[in-house]
C-alpha cells in the first residue's frame, strides 16, 4: 500500500560522524520520502518534536517529486543555517522523545509519529 502524503523514513539523533551540515558540524537530521505518485509541496507541513505544539516548524516552499527524499537537519539553527540546506529551530534529543511529521490540518501523518530512542551521547 502506498501512502497519500510525505512521511518521516529515516531520521538521526546523536549525529557524531555521520552526515554534516553545510557548516561541518554533525547536525541531527530528519529524512521525509514522498511514497506518492504526484509531487507534493512540503510548505503545507510542519515538523515537530513536541506532542503539545504540532506546529513547531513549517516547512519552506519545498516540492518534493514522486519517489524523492529529502534531509531536513534538526539543528536548531532555524534560518540563519547554511544557504541551501534547511534547519528547523529544534535539535533531537539523544535519549528519545516525540518526533511528527504533520498535515496543515493539524493532523499527525501514520509513520510519521515516532517517539524514538536513541544511545545517549
Amino acid at each position: 500500500m502506498v501512502a497519500d502524503h510525505p512521511v518521516i523514513s529515516e531520521f538521526m539523533a546523536a549525529n557524531e560522524t555521520g552526515l554534516q551540515d553545510g557548516d561541518g558540524e554533525f547536525s541531527d537530521w530528519i529524512e521525509i520520502f514522498n511514497p506518492t505518485a504526484s509531487s507534493v509541496d512540503l510548505s503545507s507541513y510542519f515538523l515537530t518534536e513536541d506532542s503539545s505544539d504540532l506546529t513547531k516548524w513549517s516547512f519552506p516552499r519545498l516540492p518534493l517529486a514522486p519517489g524523492e527524499r529529502t534531509i531536513i537537519f534538526a539543528s536548531g539553527k532555524g534560518a540563519a543555517g547554511p544557504a541551501g540546506e534547511i534547519h528547523t529551530n529544534f535539535k533531537l534529543r539523544a535519549g528519545g522523545e516525540y518526533l511528527a511529521l504533520v498535515t496543515a490540518s493539524g493532523s499527525t501523518t501514520p509513520s510519521g509519529i515516532l517517539p524514538h530512542i536513541s544511545s545517549p551521547r
